[in-house]
């Protein structure tokens, strides 16, 4: 096959790149796009090409005109996508920078060419043929549908108040022949009718039900009694598991799986309600045929990484749906005492600089505050750059403090603090188990445009009281303790970390001992089970969880702060004229000298590993009952360790981060089926989110077993083989937090 690329002036520096790509196929080259297709054309005839690639963006003008004229079309968004023009397909990609800037640049650019060079190798996809139901059809097709192999659906929806506008439905059929055929329809939900039949399609047609990142759709369907009977796939799911590090949105899915895939989100800007619909139906069929094209294709490990990650959508589900109850009247103080605060801390120093109503968040009047303390060099005034201001000179700190105070109190009001974001008096929010490439759930603010994201809530009380239990309920909280430290450790094979993470002493405080020469005792007392020295423990926290994870020198001063490597470079009597560098690589090696495994086997393991393999797995084992695939989660890796140093942070981080994860979401699953939805406790408990390490619940007051019963489920044993080559098994102990009486908290500020 021959290829015509247009390029353009800026893919020139990375032509060389693309030819990897491109195979055993040839490629002409022009950089410079036609001023018409037909001139296209004539190039391609006059070069013999069979077909185009390119990056242009006045070629994708030419062949895409959206219907607001002041909007263009992207060419990121039509990446993969393939047009026909006098008899020739065009393929677009992504800007050749890609191909060395981004990771997966030149994984993706070589799949998609595949779909000119190699086209038999792609899923043949059905034709297109859909319908809007109406009274006329509804009844045979829904009769069409009962013989369905699977069913893709899809709502669109209406943010003030959150409602289902339309469904969407794909049927997938298969005849005796082995042969696939589609047929999508749209149901409008503008009527009692409407709401009875899609009640009736999701729930008595028995086909297999797939969604794209369904979450969002069954909350919806949940609010009008019309769950869907049989929901065993989720395209964003199923990718996730294959290639975290890789787009999830459907578009990208599209562009992946479906040969002759074309861009079709931006028909949603319409107000023509009949390409509304086609709208819909497109996101339907898409949805089907990503499942087939993962279906064909998914090597065994990523299937199990879905087998693990799937069955989390449900308590994920629950809990969001859940929620929980919000103060207003608490609400309504916290606010009014903070905004009091920022006032007047607000007024004092706009009195201190002599100017009138000083803004702290203005980029203007900061760099000029910046500028007279004789700090212009720094350029934006960000946390970190502040905090290097602050160490110049102690009039810098006073002002700086305050500057940061007004700040975090702003945040906390904005954020945090605002009334209108609950929905039926109730803070909502989601929880996204394909939200990390390690396999720990996200979270972001809720489905019905409201609530917020519940694992970045401040510690301490302000924001957390405003939470509160339902009336005869108690909040409660369990925490894994020191568990990514104690997943190192047994990951790493290093016997010392090992010793130290998994005895009776305080483990920061062990740390702290060992890297400053300070003797345990003046820092902890087991005896009391009281920290003594907070500011020594808190600096070995900071520099065992940045050398954990191979940061380098300047990321950990960023991290821990000038001040407390200053603070450092004091307790440990370091030479006055080293830089905050020097201090820091000293921290550095203090740690990789108390624990030499980490350096010595763990990280040239994980870049062999990668490099030989482009997989990352934890190779553990957890031991749960009832649940059939109890595997660590395996992640593919396109970047190299090796050259890249960032690409070595994340893929040391990801065994430690990842067993945590799945250590947390097995336990978030016995939680779930043997509590929460278990006949004889779920009157007496809610399954509230997960945050972190911990499991954030409610129980019925008198109900204090149950809290006990969440520590249980969360002490999972694990067995893993260490980068050492050896076997070993642990458990990371659970700590409960049920306020200061131990039988559960009023809000949720009590339990810290």
């Amino acid at each position: 096959m021959r290829l015509l690329l247009v390029a353009t002036a800026q893919d020139k520096p990375y032509l060389a790149r693309l030819k990897p790509c491109i195979g055993v196929a040839s490629c002409a080259v022009i950089t410079d796009t036609p001023s018409t297709l037909y001139e296209l054309d004539v190039i391609a005839r006059e070069k013999k090409a069979d077909a185009i690639i390119t990056t242009s963006q006045a070629l994708l003008n030419k062949l895409v005109v959206l219907q607001n004229s002041r909007r263009k079309p992207s060419i990121d968004n039509y990446a993969g996508s393939i047009f026909t023009s006098h008899g020739r397909e065009i393929l677009f990609l992504h800007p050749l920078e890609h191909l060395i800037t981004v990771p997966y640049g030149a994984f993706l650019a070589s799949r998609y060419i595949s779909k000119l060079t190699n086209p038999t190798a792609w899923f043949p996809e059905p034709a297109f043929d859909w319908c809007v139901l109406d009274p006329t059809n509804v009844e045979q097709i829904f009769e069409r549908y009962s013989n369905a192999y699977i069913i893709a659906a899809d709502i669109e929806t209406f943010s003030d108040p959150p409602s289902i506008r339309c469904i969407g439905y794909t049927a997938i059929f298969i005849d005796a022949n082995n042969n696939l055929s589609a047929h999508s329809s749209v149901l409008p939900i503008d009527s009692s009718w409407g709401v009875t039949w899609m009640r009736k399609f999701n729930w008595e047609l028995k086909a297999p039900k797939v969604f794209q990142n369904g979450k969002y759709d069954i909350a919806y369907l949940s609010m009008y009694s019309a769950v869907p009977y049989n929901y065993l796939w989720d395209t964003a799911t199923m990718f996730h598991a294959w290639y975290s590090e890789l787009p999830k949105d459907l578009a990208s899915l599209n562009a992946f799986f479906v040969r002759k895939s074309m861009y079709w989100k931006d028909l949603a800007a319409t107000s023509d309600l009949h390409t509304y619909y086609l709208y819909c139906a497109k996101d339907t069929v898409a949805t089907a045929l990503v499942l087939l094209g993962c279906i064909r294709d998914m090597p065994k490990w990523a299937a199990d990484n879905y087998a693990n990650e799937f069955p989390l959508l449900f308590p994920c589900h629950l809990a969001e749906m859940t929620g929980i109850k919000r103060d207003i009247p608490s609400l309504s103080t916290q606010c009014t005492e903070m905004e009091a605060s920022i006032s007047s801390k607000n007024a004092r120093l706009s009195k201190q600089l002599g100017v009138r109503d000083f803004n702290v968040n203005s980029p203007v009047q900061m760099k000029e505050l910046l500028k007279i303390l004789g700090c212009a060099d720094l350029g934006a005034a960000d946390a970190k750059n502040l905090a290097k201001a602050k160490l110049r000179h102690p009039l810098n700190a006073h002002l700086i403090n305050q500057v940061v105070s007004i700040r975090k109190e702003r945040k906390l009001v904005s954020t945090y603090l605002t009334p209108g974001k609950e929905y039926r008096g109730r803070i909502l929010y989601a929880l996204n188990p394909h939200g990390t490439d390690t396999g720990r759930l996200a979270s972001k603010e809720h489905h019905f445009w409201c609530g917020l994201q519940i694992q970045n809530i401040p510690r301490g009380s302000v924001v957390k009281r405003t939470f509160v239990a339902d009336d005869g309920f108690r909040i409660g909280e369990c925490d894994l303790e020191q568990a990514e430290s104690r997943d190192t450790a047994h990951i790493a094979g290093d016997e010392s970390l090992i010793k130290a993470v998994s005895g009776t002493r305080d483990f920061h405080s062990v740390n702290a001992s060992a890297f400053f020469g300070v003797p345990y005792d003046s820092i902890y007392s087991d005896a009391l089970r009281k920290t003594i020295d907070k500011a020594l423990r808190d600096l070995a926290k900071r520099v065992n969880h940045g050398a954990n994870y191979n940061m380098g020198a300047n990321v950990l001063v960023d991290t821990m702060g000038e001040d407390k490597i200053a603070e450092a470079a004091r307790i440990l009597k370091l030479p006055r004229l080293w830089s905050y560098k020097q201090i820091a690589e000293h921290l550095l090696k203090q740690f990789h000298t108390t624990y030499p495994a980490i350096s010595r086997i763990y990280y040239p393991g994980v870049i062999h590993e990668v490099l030989t393999t482009h997989m990352l797995s934890s190779k553990a084992v957890h031991t749960v009952p009832y649940q059939a695939n109890t595997t660590g989660w395996v992640r593919y890796c396109f970047d190299d360790p090796s050259k890249s140093k960032s690409a070595l942070n994340a893929y040391v981080a990801h065994p430690p981060q990842s067993l945590n994860a799945m250590t947390l979401n097995k336990a978030f699953m016995r939680v779930f089926y043997e509590i929460a939805m278990h006949p004889d406790h779920h009157a007496n408990f809610k399954l509230l989110a997960q945050i972190h390490d911990s499991i954030l619940f409610q129980f019925r007051e008198g109900h204090e077993y149950l809290a006990e019963r969440v520590r249980e489920c969360m002490e999972i044993s694990v067995s893993i083989k260490g980068y050492d080559g050896k076997v070993r098994s642990f458990t990371v102990p659970a700590a409960l937090k049920l306020g200061k009486d131990g039988k559960g908290s009023t809000n949720w500020g009590d339990t810290e």
